[in-house]
Protein backbone atom coordinates (compact mmCIF):
# COMPACT_ATOMS: atom_id res chain seq x y z
CA UNK A 1 0.00 0.00 0.00
CA UNK A 2 1.31 3.20 -0.61
CA UNK A 3 1.48 5.96 1.74
CA UNK A 4 1.75 9.97 2.21
CA UNK A 5 2.88 12.36 4.54
CA UNK A 6 1.16 15.80 5.15
CA UNK A 7 1.49 18.72 7.71
CA UNK A 8 -2.26 19.49 9.36
CA UNK A 9 -2.44 22.56 11.69
CA UNK A 10 -5.78 22.27 14.10
CA UNK A 11 -6.61 25.16 16.09
CA UNK A 12 -8.65 23.27 18.22
CA UNK A 13 -5.82 21.17 20.09
CA UNK A 14 -3.46 24.12 19.47
CA UNK A 15 -0.56 22.78 17.30
CA UNK A 16 0.58 21.32 14.39
CA UNK A 17 0.27 17.31 13.31
CA UNK A 18 2.14 15.49 10.87
CA UNK A 19 -0.44 12.79 9.28
CA UNK A 20 0.39 9.73 7.43
CA UNK A 21 -2.18 9.21 4.61
CA UNK A 22 -3.19 5.62 2.97
CA UNK A 23 -4.36 5.13 -0.55
CA UNK A 24 -7.86 6.00 0.30
CA UNK A 25 -6.88 9.29 2.15
CA UNK A 26 -7.34 7.92 5.90
CA UNK A 27 -5.10 9.37 8.60
CA UNK A 28 -3.30 6.02 9.77
CA UNK A 29 -0.95 7.67 12.21
CA UNK A 30 -0.38 10.59 13.28
CA UNK A 31 3.13 12.91 15.15
CA UNK A 32 1.23 16.04 16.70
CA UNK A 33 3.36 19.33 18.64
CA UNK A 34 0.74 20.60 20.45
CA UNK A 35 1.84 24.27 21.69
CA UNK A 36 -0.10 24.92 24.66
CA UNK A 37 1.72 22.79 26.91
CA UNK A 38 4.79 22.11 24.97
CA UNK A 39 4.51 18.41 24.54
CA UNK A 40 5.04 15.99 21.00
CA UNK A 41 2.67 12.63 20.66
CA UNK A 42 2.15 10.15 18.25
CA UNK A 43 -1.13 8.36 17.62
CA UNK A 44 -1.78 5.26 15.60
CA UNK A 45 -5.25 4.66 13.85
CA UNK A 46 -4.74 2.02 11.70
CA UNK A 47 -3.19 -1.69 12.79
CA UNK A 48 -0.22 -3.47 11.19
CA UNK A 49 1.39 -0.85 9.70
CA UNK A 50 4.46 -0.78 8.12
CA UNK A 51 7.40 -0.12 10.58
CA UNK A 52 9.46 1.81 8.04
CA UNK A 53 6.75 4.13 7.47
CA UNK A 54 5.93 4.90 11.04
CA UNK A 55 9.63 5.25 11.35
CA UNK A 56 9.80 7.29 8.73
CA UNK A 57 6.97 9.39 9.80
CA UNK A 58 8.93 10.55 12.88
CA UNK A 59 12.09 11.15 11.48
CA UNK A 60 10.35 13.94 9.09
CA UNK A 61 8.66 15.31 12.00
CA UNK A 62 11.91 15.72 13.83
CA UNK A 63 12.66 18.12 10.87
CA UNK A 64 9.13 19.43 9.83
CA UNK A 65 7.81 20.18 13.28
CA UNK A 66 11.25 21.77 14.43
CA UNK A 67 9.84 24.08 17.31
CA UNK A 68 7.14 24.75 19.53
CA UNK A 69 5.10 28.22 18.72
CA UNK A 70 7.06 30.02 21.65
CA UNK A 71 10.13 29.27 20.17
CA UNK A 72 10.80 25.91 22.43
CA UNK A 73 12.64 23.03 20.66
CA UNK A 74 11.28 19.94 20.72
CA UNK A 75 12.91 17.00 23.26
CA UNK A 76 15.94 16.09 22.16
CA UNK A 77 16.34 12.14 21.15
CA UNK A 78 17.19 9.48 23.27
CA UNK A 79 20.66 8.08 22.24
CA UNK A 80 20.83 4.41 21.13
CA UNK A 81 21.88 2.51 23.43
CA UNK A 82 24.48 -0.82 22.47
CA UNK A 83 23.84 -3.82 24.49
Amino acid sequence: MEYRIQIASDVIRDGLGLELINATNQVCAEVFRCDSDNTLKISLFAEDLPFVQVENLVLIARTELVRYEDGTPLPSAIPLQSS
